[in-house]
């Protein structure tokens, strides 16, 4: 009978030891200073607060109980982010620890500051200090870093490369370490014919169209980056596109742009050839403004010049084309929006293009 007792006690004893182990510490995330960013105290809790819960080490406090404490113990008009006032803190919430933090963006460098206290000792226990390539997108992905760092988990290397603000400074001159933009894809737009064209465009006159100057564009774009520093990538880009498919026409177009991107903001600006088939008739403008045909008037002994219009017929006629534009993210989604002109003696043609393409 003895037997069985004393193997029941050491059996309870085992199961009271386990509990003890598996029992964790405690941490209330206690204040968050935060200066220069658009993020607010209560977002940087909830982010530090979600990152130690998944590292799965420690109970972490609600931070309403916190915010709770807070209020009834610290005025309103005072700051808590010393050891003596944060270690009271922990304190009266009977916490193992206590963890405080600041985060300061400057230009483009965000500062994360956090530090772990021992409310029993009034001591630092652990503490991080780490500087970041600001990116709002990735605010998430800098906190995860910085709590990683806090409590010795591993980071990944690719992380350290990309978003330490060290490392990714360098970077941006060493060579790539984010998978630049490929922005292939379906385009939609709208274009815009301007001068003497446009006069041509909306004339029911003879050679003229009887067409608004503004008109549809839809196309695809081919890119391929061949330059990539780290900040800006250089791409080749080709585009075939129809325009003025809303009015019955179909006017095609191809061209191949160089054009030069920041990977960061997503700016970009191209330039480049483009050949357009229009149809052309040779003449000339006599003294009255009228425009004379080369064909009615053979004795004519000046300088002809082409100009659109639709007697004529379908020529490849070469231009140049300028464009800027900028990259939205939508998720996995890059949306690139971009106006462009095309000059031309007999009136320039503007453009407004977007389209979209899933980021590999």
């Amino acid at each position: 009978m003895k037997k069985v007792r004393l193997k029941m006690g050491l059996i309870g004893l085992f199961i009271l030891t386990q509990f003890a182990i598996m029992a964790k510490e405690t941490i209330a995330i206690v204040n968050f200073d935060v200066i220069g960013s658009n993020f607010k105290e209560a977002q940087y809790i909830s982010m530090v607060t979600a990152e130690i819960r998944k590292l799965d080490t420690l109970d972490v406090v609600d931070k309403y109980t916190v915010a709770e404490l807070v209020q009834e113990n610290v005025p309103s008009d005072k700051k808590c982010f010393g050891v003596k006032c944060i270690s009271d803190l922990g304190k009266a919430l009977d916490v193992d620890y206590a963890l405080t933090g600041s985060a300061e963006l400057t230009g483009d460098k965000l500062s994360i500051n956090l530090r772990l206290i021992d409310p029993s000792t009034q001591k630092v226990v652990e503490s991080d200090y780490s500087e970041y390539l600001f990116e709002e997108d990735y605010i998430w992905k800098f906190m995860e870093m910085s709590v990683k760092r806090l409590f010795d988990e591993k980071i990944k290397l690719e992380n350290l490369a990309v978003f330490d603000f060290d490392k990714a400074k360098n970077a941006e001159l060493e060579g790539p370490t984010i998978k630049p933009y490929n922005l292939s894809g379906p385009r939609f737009g709208v274009s815009h014919m301007t001068g003497i064209n446009q006069d041509i465009l909306m004339s029911k006159d003879e050679g003229g169209f009887g067409k608004s100057p503004s008109m549809t564009v839809i196309g695809y774009q081919y890119e391929q980056s061949y330059l990539y520093t780290g900040a800006v990538q250089a791409v080749f880009q080709t585009n075939f596109s129809l325009t003025g498919l809303d009015q019955q026409m179909a006017i095609p177009s191809l061209s191949f742009l160089n054009g030069f991107r920041s990977t960061k903001y997503g700016w970009e600006v191209g330039f480049g050839p483009v050949f357009r088939f229009k149809k052309i008739l040779r003449g000339y403008e006599n003294e009255n403004g009228e425009w004379i045909l080369k064909r009615d008037d053979a004795n004519y002994q000046g300088v002809y010049s082409d100009r659109l219009d639709n007697r004529g017929e379908f020529v490849l006629q070469p231009g140049w084309i300028w464009a800027v534009g900028k990259t939205f993210h939508a998720g996995n989604m890059n949306i690139p929006v971009n106006v462009y002109a095309i000059p031309d003696n007999d009136g320039w043609l503007f453009g407004f293009s977007f389209g979209y393409a899933l980021h590999r």
